[in-house]
């Protein structure tokens, strides 16, 4: 199931990219250097492995209890253990993170311009949040592979630009 979620994921951000963000900054607004194909084979690994370790495990888990916290200290939501809205919260300000968590990355192939910005964390932050629903309802390793499924629709099959 984490397979077609993250294949699904990466190519519903390849027709966002396409329809939504390519008519007014380009599909690829490259400075010229490409990654081959077994480089984005390799970042698919660092993707699915430790953008999950440290997005969802880490700041995912750390929002969601700080959130929780502030929510429990205010009197709302006692008597769940993380009520919905705490959770998509939480999960909403670490896709938005992990959008620009990209940017480095981004930065060394196009130019960081408002709209390369916008599209980075918006296409980063949709994978983002079908990520972590994957992480708080079947586990880090579902997270993982959806992850990884992705990267592999995006880098290898049909790299995204």
């Amino acid at each position: 199931m984490a397979v077609v979620v993250g294949a699904v994921t990466g190519l519903a951000i390849l027709a966002l990219n396409k329809y939504l963000f390519a008519p007014y900054i380009g599909a690829a607004p490259h400075t010229g250097v490409h990654p081959t194909v077994w480089q984005g084979f390799l970042a698919c690994f660092y993707g699915g492995i430790d953008e999950e370790i440290l997005m969802r495990l880490g700041l995912l888990s750390v929002f969601a209890l700080i959130l929780r916290t502030v929510v429990r200290a205010v009197g709302v939501g006692r008597g769940a253990t993380l009520p919905a809205g705490v959770f998509w919260a939480a999960n909403l300000i670490v896709a938005i993170l992990f959008g620009l968590a990209h940017l480095p990355a981004i930065a060394t192939v196009a130019p960081l311009t408002s709209a390369v910005i916008l599209r980075a964390v918006v296409l980063s932050g949709i994978g983002g949040l079908v990520f972590g629903d994957l992480y708080r309802r079947f586990g880090l390793e579902s997270a993982m592979v959806a992850h990884f499924s992705g990267d592999i629709v995006l880098h290898v099959l049909i790299p995204i630009g």
